[in-house]
């Protein structure tokens, strides 16, 4: 009985961890094959520690130019880059 509880408990857990990673990595996904299709990671790197308003704009602005992404690609973009520490990798690697 516990063995058969704890086995439903770590399916569980390691579900929930696994959808709630998927936004980063979506995110981290995309800005490695859309954004450095035009440019270096260093033009991000140096703004990492920006808010997500900052990134919204910035996203926007790109895809003004002729990136193409759809809306929710661009909030995972965003989103992703506002989670960001300076200097973080693999942007600032």
């Amino acid at each position: 009985m516990y063995r058969l509880v704890f086995l439903v408990l770590a399916c569980s857990l390691s579900w929930v961890y696994a959808c709630a990673g998927q936004p980063e990595s979506k995110g981290k996904e995309l800005l490695m094959a859309k954004c450095v299709s035009c440019h270096s990671n260093q033009i991000t790197c140096i703004n990492l520690g920006e808010d997500r308003a900052y990134w919204d704009k910035t996203v926007a602005r790109m895809v003004n130019k002729g990136m193409d992404m759809t809306q929710e690609e661009q909030d995972l973009v965003s989103e992703y880059l506002a989670g960001l520490e300076p200097g973080a990798g693999p942007v600032c690697e």
